[in-house]
């Protein structure tokens, strides 16, 4: 016991003695810390959530005519349908993202870029779908969900006028 609490005391009076160098260390680091955090860019992320209803009008006329159709599958097919490349460049000149766009490469580098950062996922309940983007640029990030929501909602309408005729 002796001997810990003569190594305790050495320790301390070691670390007492070099409580300079200790201090400013500390301070180098929430100094570079605090640097660090400043350099890192905002993210916004806008998330839209979607009630889809999987009760078409042919359901009720088709039970036990033919297979029932997924609605995952058919949910997934709509949203892969709407990351399409012409989709996502109608997404971009409606959010105006292609003004500062001056070359074809990096018109194709931002059309990747937005497929990416693009986010289809169940929303947890069922039949609730998220819609989500990150974004440096709040009202940009706004926009494109609002986009990406139009296009969904207006496809559902497509497909139920379909059915209705």
């Amino acid at each position: 016991m002796n001997e810990f609490l003569g190594q305790f005391s050495t320790i301390a009076d070691d670390m007492w003695r070099r409580r300079w160098i200790g201090l400013a260390v500390a301070w180098l680091v929430a100094v570079a810390g605090a640097v660090v955090l400043w350099l890192i860019p905002d993210r916004y992320e806008n998330t839209a959530r979607v009630y889809v209803d999987t009760q078409t009008v042919l359901k009720p006329l088709m039970a036990g005519l033919a297979v029932q159709p997924n609605i995952d599958e058919q949910i997934g097919m709509l949203a892969r349908t709407i990351i399409a490349r012409p989709n996502i460049e109608k997404i971009m000149h409606s959010a105006n993202l292609d003004v500062a766009l001056e070359s074809q490469i990096e018109r194709d580098q931002m059309v990747d870029d937005l497929t990416k950062r693009i986010r289809f996922n169940r929303g947890g309940r069922e039949n609730i779908y998220a819609i989500s983007y990150q974004d440096t640029n709040p009202e940009r990030s706004k926009r494109v969900v609002q986009d990406l929501l139009s296009l969904f909602v207006e496809s559902g309408l497509g497909n139920k006028r379909r059915d209705s005729e």
